[in-house]
């Protein structure tokens, strides 16, 4: 049995150890409140986005919807994987690792071109030496990304020569539940897994004016800005879901840390008892032997 030195200094170690706990989920908890208001608004953004360019795209000609959406043989992909750059999150980083890492070697097994954008350092950090080093292109920090850095991001990088881009990342649906997701963002469809479909409505016709001749320009940049806007809002998705994960591991380490101190409380005293007990015999014996 320990001693009681020992003890108290463990129970003391893990009351310190449960208070940090203790401070984390308060934190996590009230940044997820934030990323859940700008997801919210990110979500309303992307999904009238995605009615305005289903509503042009109804009534363009289809010959110019084929110029602008055909895409080459699809050998060439670009993959943005998205987690957070720290740990303390449960299987957060390690979920979205091991189901990106199954998608791209099965692409790179099909001799398909894969260039990977990281954005988060806790993917990397679990994935590199998953990944073949070649095919990954840019390694970014995923806390603190704006609007503007992702355009930034975009800008800097030549996404004409990709035929598909993907992106992984967790999607949030609720304080307890977070799963890996796949989204493709290049080419543009009717369907996505960032936008909720009670804010879209495919049966207004909206009556926009605009110069016919400038369709096609209307359209490229709209879904150029929906490249943008459908990676910001991934991004979102994997902070919320990042907080939510951290805030729910550490209300779990709390409860260990709970029940741990109580274990060591019955186990301190028994020992304390025990010790008492010892010290009392050890004196009647020797009061008996005079």
């Amino acid at each position: 049995m320990k001693s009681l030195k020992e003890l108290s200094l463990r129970i003391k170690n893990i009351r310190s150890v449960q208070k940090t706990t203790k401070i984390m989920q308060m934190v996590s908890a009230a940044k997820l409140l934030q990323s859940q208001k700008k997801l919210s608004n990110s979500k309303l953004y992307i999904s009238k986005l995605h009615d305005i360019i289903s509503s042009i795209m109804s009534s363009a000609d289809q010959e110019l919807l084929a110029k602008i959406f055909t895409t080459g043989d699809s050998d060439s992909y670009l993959v943005f994987i998205i987690a957070s750059d720290r740990g303390l999150c449960g299987s957060f980083n390690s979920s979205i690792a091991k189901s990106s890492q199954e998608y791209v070697n099965k692409l790179i097994a099909s001799s398909k071109k894969v260039d990977i954008v990281f954005l988060g350092k806790k993917a990397f950090d679990i994935g590199k030496n998953r990944f073949d080093s070649k095919s990954i292109l840019k390694i970014e920090n995923s806390k603190g990304i704006t609007l503007k850095r992702v355009e930034a991001l975009v800008d800097s990088m030549d996404l004409s020569k990709y035929d598909r881009i993907k992106v992984f990342y967790n999607k949030f649906y609720n304080t307890f539940t977070q799963k890996p997701m796949l989204e493709t963002i290049k080419p543009w469809s009717k369907s996505s897994s960032l936008i909720d479909d009670y804010l879209t409505n495919s049966t207004i016709d909206y009556n926009y004016k605009y110069e016919p001749q400038n369709t096609e320009f209307i359209l490229r940049s709209l879904i150029q800005n929906y490249v943008v806007t459908a990676l910001y809002s991934a991004l979102l998705e994997s902070a919320a879901s990042e907080n939510s994960a951290r805030m729910a591991a550490m209300e779990s380490a709390n409860r260990n840390t709970k029940e741990m101190l109580n274990k060591l409380a019955l186990l301190y005293n028994c020992s304390r008892q025990a010790a008492i007990t010892t010290d009392l015999i050890e004196v009647i014996g020797g009061a008996e032997s005079l």
